[in-house]
């Protein structure tokens, strides 16, 4: 590890730029470097990092701020994929403009993942998500209570990514032809109008879905769960006591869960009372809205045996077989085709996912330690973000696809925002016309 000394005293934090007549410095990248611009906006946050660093790790001279800056740059360019490129790409003269180590080397990288405390890049992103919330349009809707709920809906899911085998905190599951695969897995809570993170985090071992959900709730939140999340304890964790009465629960936030349907292992409601169906409900596809209760013994248990639940229940085909949407919710005062639409809004946190897996260098793990992992994680969510404050604009379906060719080197980040900004105007001269269309309908219909 001698190789990895630092250029200064150990105990002084060296000044970042590059060094000239250093012949460990006198590597080019063969590709171009892409990213460095985002380095240069967030200087104040790695001076920032540079003062938590008050001691080195051991005898490894490395700090987090070359760490974040390697890792941040290797998600701007395709070419640097793993810890051997990293060091490799640490040692050329591109990379020495923003580092203050002669190089960062694998083993010292790795050993480092063990050791670094991923939540003080925390207030980075913290910094970038309260830089876009003041940028965010307020969301065109028909109506106010959609458009406030729109506003405060979070989408939550869980993804799996592979892991090799001694990665001893990840999960080990069989699939049909019985070879076993490892894997980690990252919760996420998206919110659905902003696109911006509320939460990611990686589960402890062992932790499922639902129980790595109940740490994250906030209050005044609207929570979109798929089928994994369906407890008794998680519907509990979005309710409170009232101060006066300890045995009086008042809902903290709201939640939209899908249930499988009543039967073999689902819950289900007790002294259920229809509601009506009006004509826009019965055009979203719900044939049953209904409240009532989950009583049995095991909610009685999780306490929740008093709270009035809805359902909704849509019926689908999908390849050719009929299937049922059953969602439980405490929304009692909005549509059941508002529900709907809610529900139908969870798909966010799945593009996000993929934004992640086939562009944000995602895709597999370059480190096999739970605290490497999130600092991975960590610095992806970032450079997402600065992705999203540098376009003016949340990533799409049209962006998966052009930064699938950034990520591929097939094209540079330069090149594709001209595209880009063309498309986004173009969607907003389609939005505006379609709007005027729809005034001019209603206005003959009147």
């Amino acid at each position: 590890m001698a190789s990895n000394e630092r250029k200064t005293k150990p105990q002084q934090r060296p000044a970042r730029r590059a060094r000239t007549n250093d012949p460990n410095t006198d590597k080019v990248w063969p590709e171009q470097v892409i990213g460095a611009k985002f380095v240069r906006l967030l200087e104040k946050q790695l001076r920032d990092l540079q003062a938590d660093d008050s001691a080195e790790h051991g005898n490894r001279k490395l700090f987090l701020d070359d760490v974040f800056i390697v890792h941040l740059l290797s998600y701007f360019n395709p070419t640097i994929r793993s810890l051997r490129t990293i060091e490799d790409f640490s040692k050329t003269k591109q990379a020495q403009k923003h580092l203050s180590v002669r190089q960062i080397c694998k083993s010292t990288l790795s050993e480092f993942n063990q050791l670094v405390d991923p939540e003080r890049l925390a207030p980075i992103i913290q910094a970038l998500r309260s830089q876009l919330s003041r940028k965010q349009p307020q969301p065109s809707t028909k109506a106010f209570d959609l458009n406030e709920l729109l506003q405060r809906t979070v989408a939550v899911d869980g993804t799996f990514l592979h892991a090799v085998s001694d990665v001893a905190w990840a999960v080990a599951n069989s699939n049909q032809t019985g070879t076993t695969r490892h894997r980690a897995r990252v919760d996420a809570q998206i919110n659905v109008s902003t696109w911006l993170p509320e939460a990611i985090v990686v589960p402890e071992p062992g932790e499922s879905e639902s129980d790595s959900a109940i740490k994250l709730i906030l209050a005044d939140r609207l929570y979109l769960y798929d089928r994994g999340y369906s407890s008794f304890e998680l519907i509990g964790a979005h309710y409170e006591p009232l101060s006066d009465k300890l045995e009086t629960l008042k809902a903290k936030s709201q939640f939209v869960i899908r249930y499988k349907e009543e039967g073999s292992n689902s819950p289900s409601l007790t002294g259920a009372v229809d509601r009506k169906l009006t004509k826009e409900d019965r055009a979203a596809g719900v044939t049953s809205d209904r409240v009532g209760y989950f009583a049995s013994d095991s909610a009685r248990g999780a306490g929740i045996s008093q709270i009035l639940l809805r359902e909704v229940i849509v019926p689908y085909e999908e390849k050719g077989e009929l299937k049922t949407l059953r969602l439980i919710t405490n929304l009692l005062d909005v549509s059941a085709a508002t529900i709907v639409f809610l529900y139908q809004q969870r798909w966010q946190v799945e593009l996000f996912f993929r934004w992640f897996k086939s562009i944000g260098n995602f895709g597999h793990l370059i480190s096999h330690c739970r605290e490497g992992m999130l600092t991975h994680l960590y610095v992806t969510i970032i450079a997402t973000l600065l992705m999203y404050l540098h376009t003016g604009y949340r990533p799409s379906k049209y962006m998966f696809s052009m930064l699938g060719l950034v990520a591929s080197g097939s094209a540079t980040l330069e090149e594709i925002l001209p595209i880009l900004r063309e498309r986004e105007r173009r969607q907003a001269l389609d939005r505006a016309s379609a709007a005027r269309r729809l005034a001019k309908k209603k206005a003959a219909s009147k």
